[in-house]
């Protein structure tokens, strides 16, 4: 087999790999998805839906087309972990870019304009999304009129329409605190409050993960709490020892480690000597100390403070604490507390004297939210179903519908099933005479693409309910009212506001920007190469 290949077959060898993972997830899409089920070499096969999960599964025996489905996984990838939810929208739209913009590039435009024109059209509509979406203080910000919301209905579509399990989610979710989600050792799905902290960071690297989705969750860990930058990969060594010893995962936060340091210590990861999350603490210097000290109490671990010259090479087990469960993923980690710790109820008592003594407003708000995230704890959603197969294909759809719900807290929401990115297709179509925006390389054909790109979702909503419908006349119809949305159960328009269809802003706009990038990519490739795996 050749190691190289150049020019337009590299590039169609890419678009078979992208296709081929597109076609897997489309019928997925929408109210009507249909499931896959993806063979599970450990086990019984698995039943999803979900966009990234079955992306990880597809591969090609063609070594060329294999990196072009390795493309598109990482457009799944990347929306996942900046939203958590939006990656079967991802994954359509960039097929759409990429085939339509190879076949202008091969019409002789050129790779560079098509790039840059797909660039400003993206942040073009960013800016109407933004004027589309409704905050949660329930106004719509195009119009300014007063519009009724709910998390519920945001939980129930971003969990396939399941209104029993929205229910349970939108309530979670706005009670404040961390989630966490665990299969349920009944047929009933369940919510359980316990002692916990959630904090605004994720694990250091993805091959820390151990679960579906990139996440990665240890039970009856170990805790290493430092403010000190860990250099080298001696200084955990001692921390390392002592976990193994007791038989039991470790978690280490810091406020910085050597990129070096994280390379030794995944080698150890990946050949199973040990059981290990490493996450950096989020924040300035002054936040991350706060950060840290707040987990030391919650964990019963020593804070070790470089302040004292105090070092983690001279831990011991008893400087080590615990917790009864640490979930992690790319931007955050809960953490699951032991029940009645004397350190939490110091560091709490403390933490609210200086609150109460402290004069400066600023200051007083931050000990409050610090105190609020102590004490809220974390909720659990034990998910039930009749097999082990469902229970994981409900699992990963109350995961994505309790990120979605948090993104629409953070915000807003907008119209629904594809029905606003298509909005905005016409509205740029109706601006593409002058395109002001565009500047000088401005191509009507690049604009006729995007909008294509953005038309696909709701497109596939159509093509997905099976109905024989009259997709243009439809299409139009999206444009009536604000509100107006192609409902995939009846097969007609509907009422959004009315229905509740709705989607988190931040969704829409992380899959759109992942899509362009990877379009991009396959767009300006020109050579492929199959490197020896000895030079890797």
């Amino acid at each position: 087999m050749e190691t190289i290949i150049t020019g337009a077959e590299a590039r169609s060898r890419l678009l078979k790999g992208v296709n081929k993972l597109a076609s897997s997830v489309e019928g997925t899409f929408g109210p009507q998805a249909r499931t896959v089920i993806v063979q599970n070499p450990m086990g019984m096969p698995v039943i999803l839906n979900d966009g990234v999960t079955i992306a990880r599964a597809v591969t090609d025996q063609d070594p060329y087309v294999q990196m072009g489905i390795d493309l598109l996984k990482e457009v799944a990838s990347e929306a996942q972990q900046k939203s958590g939810d939006g990656t079967t929208g991802a994954t359509l739209i960039a097929r759409t870019l990429s085939n339509g913009s190879l076949a202008l590039m091969e019409s002789g435009v050129s790779p560079l304009i098509i790039r840059d024109n797909l660039k400003e059209l993206l942040k073009e509509t960013e800016k109407y999304l933004d004027d589309f979406t409704m905050t949660k203080d329930d106004k719509h910000t195009r119009t300014g009129e007063p519009i009724s919301w709910s998390l519920l209905d945001v939980a129930t579509i971003a969990s396939n329409n399941d209104r029993e399990l929205g229910e349970i989610i939108a309530s979670v979710v706005e009670g404040g605190g961390g989630v966490t989600i665990e299969k349920s050792p009944t047929y009933e799905t369940y919510v359980r409050e316990s002692s916990g902290l959630e904090i605004n960071a994720g694990m250091a690297h993805t091959l820390m993960a151990n679960m579906p989705r990139g996440r990665c969750e240890l039970d009856n860990a170990l805790v290493l709490t430092t403010t000190e930058r860990i250099d080298t990969f001696n200084m955990i060594i001692p921390a390392l020892e002592s976990a193994v010893q007791e038989g039991r995962p470790l978690v280490v936060f810091c406020p910085d480690f050597n990129p070096q340091m994280l390379q030794n210590l995944l080698v150890n990861i990946v050949q199973g000597k040990v059981s290990v999350c490493l996450v950096k603490v989020a924040g300035m210097p002054q936040q991350q100390q706060e950060w840290l000290s707040d987990i030391s109490a919650s964990t019963g671990s020593k804070l070790f403070k470089q302040s004292l010259n105090e070092s983690i090479v001279k831990v011991t087990s008893e400087d080590l604490g615990e917790c009864e469960k640490m979930h992690s993923n790319a931007t955050t980690t809960t953490l699951t507390l032991k029940e009645n710790l004397p350190s939490l109820e110091e560091h709490t008592d403390a933490l609210l004297d200086a609150c109460v003594a402290e004069e400066n407003e600023w200051l007083q708000e931050q000990m409050q939210n610090r105190l609020n995230r102590l004490t809220t704890g974390i909720s659990t959603i034990y998910v039930g179903g009749a097999s082990d197969v469902e229970q994981v294909e409900t699992k990963e759809r109350v995961d994505d519908a309790v990120n979605a719900c948090r993104l629409a807290l953070e915000s807003g929401v907008v119209v629904g099933g594809g029905a606003t990115l298509a909005r905005i297709a016409t509205i740029l179509r109706s601006n593409g005479g002058d395109a002001l925006f565009m500047g000088e390389d401005y191509n009507e054909d690049v604009l006729n693409l995007f909008c294509d790109a953005l038309t696909t979702p709701v497109m596939t909503i159509m093509k997905n309910a099976g109905e024989d419908i009259d997709k243009e006349e439809i299409y139009e119809s999206l444009n009536v009212g604000m509100q107006i949305y192609y409902n995939g159960n009846t097969g007609r328009v509907g009422d959004a506001f009315a229905d509740g269809v709705y989607d988190p802003k931040e969704v829409i706009l992380n899959s759109l920007r992942s899509a362009v990038s990877i379009s991009a990519l396959v767009l300006m490739t020109d050579v492929a190469i199959i490197a020896p795996t000895d030079t890797l």
